[in-house]
């Protein structure tokens, strides 16, 4: 969400209004992604393939 809004506003202040520190929104997408979420990628993919 907060990418989509960055764009017209700055991150400030979408995270002040989400009640959210920038730095952990900037720590998240430095993360890498977890092992469930790459998983449930690739069932995915093998859902819609079906």
């Amino acid at each position: 969400m907060i990418d989509h809004l960055r764009d017209g506003f700055g991150v400030d202040p979408v995270c002040r209004v989400l009640d959210l520190a920038p730095s952990t929104y900037f720590a998240r997408r430095t993360r890498p992604k977890p092992a469930r979420r790459l998983r449930d990628e690739e069932l995915m993919l093998l859902v819609t393939a079906v």
